[in-house]
């Protein structure tokens, strides 16, 4: 107990030292995270959305002038390997100026699964559906997320916007930098299906 309280005070002293020192870096302005809607806009989503059937994501991204390109896909892993890649599509970013898009997913399931992609961007849009189905047993447990803070974007790093994780009994549940850090973790569920993207400069 006596170590951990000498932790907790040494803390806030680090804290005050380090703020002194130095200034905190600038917010990035190359972000992408979960859309932030309008009551309104959610009411929209909600009626597309269908419980157990039909699933609606927005992302909203920003990006300096830089980047020149948005990838967007969807993997399937099963017992760890990946198997597939049914869905997909790249599109080309102004880079005039700052750009502001949005990467929207509707996850199908009736009963397989099959995913639509689109991407918005300025006036450039594009759409790409599933070529195949994603057929998992739905009586297995399943745990699924969207990222749930903003994601800082770097050039040809991949992100994962959403998981679903499927395997029988308990299921472990981790966070999306993890799984990206340690993709071996895959091997614990009989089915993944990962949403990523990819920006580029």
């Amino acid at each position: 107990m006596k170590k951990m309280l000498l932790v907790l005070l040494a803390v806030p002293l680090l804290i005050v030292l380090v703020s002194c020192g130095s200034e905190d870096p600038a917010p990035s302005s190359n972000i992408i995270g979960i859309a932030s809607l309008s009551a309104e806009q959610q009411e929209i989503l909600d009626l597309l959305s269908v419980p157990n059937s039909q699933e609606v994501l927005i992302f909203d991204f920003s990006t300096d002038d830089s980047f020149r390109r948005v990838e967007f896909w969807v993997e399937v892993y099963n017992d760890g390997e990946l198997v597939d890649r049914p869905a997909g599509l790249t599109t080309m970013l102004d880079t005039t100026g700052s750009q502001s898009g949005l990467l929207a997913v509707t996850i199908s399931r009736n009963p397989h699964y099959r995913w639509t992609l689109s991407a918005v961007s300025g006036s450039t849009r594009s759409s790409h559906v599933s070529s195949a189905e994603s057929k998992v047993n739905p009586s297995l447990a399943r745990a699924i997320g969207s990222i749930d803070e903003q994601v800082v974007i770097e050039d040809r790093k991949e992100i994962i916007l959403h998981s679903a994780l499927f395997t029988t009994g308990s299921i472990n549940i981790y966070d999306h930098q993890t799984l990206q850090e340690r993709p071996e973790l895959l091997n614990e569920y009989l089915y993944a299906h990962i949403i990523k993207c990819m920006f580029s400069t």
